[in-house]
């Protein structure tokens, strides 16, 4: 059994694994679960291709075992895949962002809504950072939603992907009261 990063009531995340494409493959051969991410506009079919996906999963690989988090596998507690969950850095900015996929079968049954808040109070436990991002396309209310539940507040507006996007933000909890005590 791969050793679990973080786990929640119901659901575990661990490492990828070089033999996890099948996978990643299953998770965005669906372009609904593709709909609100920027990959949506890389792939006219929004499906990725096999070598784009190959590619994503090695960074997911390499960067766990570098730098001690990025993109998990989110698995249910019995094994089922759920989907992936993690952080990445966000290329324009060098920020980190927070990113949560689940496979279409799980929506509905507030599993971003749990993974959200235990992603954000590991990634401030684990790493050095002064703030975690995430992005909402302006069409996901629901992914909206999860954040404003975990504690992100709206930043911005910006562009990604050639669409605009809600950037979310929450700052480490030391400076949450330095703000807040002035």
């Amino acid at each position: 059994m791969q050793d679990t990063v973080l786990a929640t009531r119901r659901l575990r995340l661990v490492p990828f694994m070089p033999d996890d494409l099948d996978e990643l493959k299953t998770l965005h051969a669906d372009p609904e679960v593709n709909a609100h991410l920027d990959i949506s506009r890389r792939f006219a079919e929004r499906v990725p291709d096999d070598i784009w996906l190959a590619s994503r999963l090695v960074d997911y690989v390499t960067s766990h075992a570098l730098q001690g988090f990025g993109m998990w596998k989110v698995l249910a507690k019995d094994g089922t895949f759920i989907g992936r969950a993690g952080f990445e850095p966000h290329e324009p900015t060098s920020e980190i962002s927070m990113e949560i996929v689940i496979c279409r079968p799980h929506w509905g049954q507030g599993l971003a809504s749990e993974l959200a808040p235990a992603l954000v109070n590991w990634f401030f436990l684990n790493t050095y950072y002064s703030h975690l991002i995430c992005l909402a396309a302006r069409s996901n209310a629901a992914a909206r939603k999860v954040l404003h539940r975990a504690g992100l507040s709206w930043r911005e507006t910006r562009w990604s992907a050639g669409r605009p996007c809600d950037a979310y933000q929450i700052l480490n909890p030391s400076l949450r009261r330095l703000v807040a005590t002035g």
